[in-house]
């Protein structure tokens, strides 16, 4: 407990260093103290091999969505025009986010654009 709050870090993340055995005993002189702590455990916890993100992952995470302000930006035209278009199956259908505010895939409207 003592050596968490001096590192300024979780206990949890202690238990992984040990068990990992980046570290198994920890001792700081009073000359040492001013240049020991936080700065160690980073570099620890760095140091602990950790999977890096595989292609499963980067397709699973969420689309960027684009708001209607942005969406203008995007596009050139005007909200209007964008609503006619939708009507007419013209273009990306609107994805709903919460409550009555709404987004449009990104990939999407890039998709629609390059048609055009």
């Amino acid at each position: 407990m003592e050596a968490s709050l001096f590192l300024r870090c979780t206990e949890a993340d202690l238990q992984k260093l040990t068990r990992t055995h980046k570290i198994s005993y920890i001792q700081v002189t009073s000359e040492q103290i001013d240049f020991f702590g936080f700065q160690l455990l980073e570099y620890l916890l760095k140091s602990v091999v950790t999977k890096s993100p595989s292609s499963d992952t980067a397709t699973s995470s969420p689309e960027r969505i684009v708001r209607a302000k942005e969406l203008q930006e995007l596009t050139g035209l005007s909200r209007t025009t964008l609503w006619r278009l939708e009507r007419r199956g013209e273009f990306p259908d609107r994805v709903p986010l919460s409550g009555s505010s709404v987004g449009w895939r990104y990939s999407e409207v890039m998709e629609w654009m390059q048609t055009r």
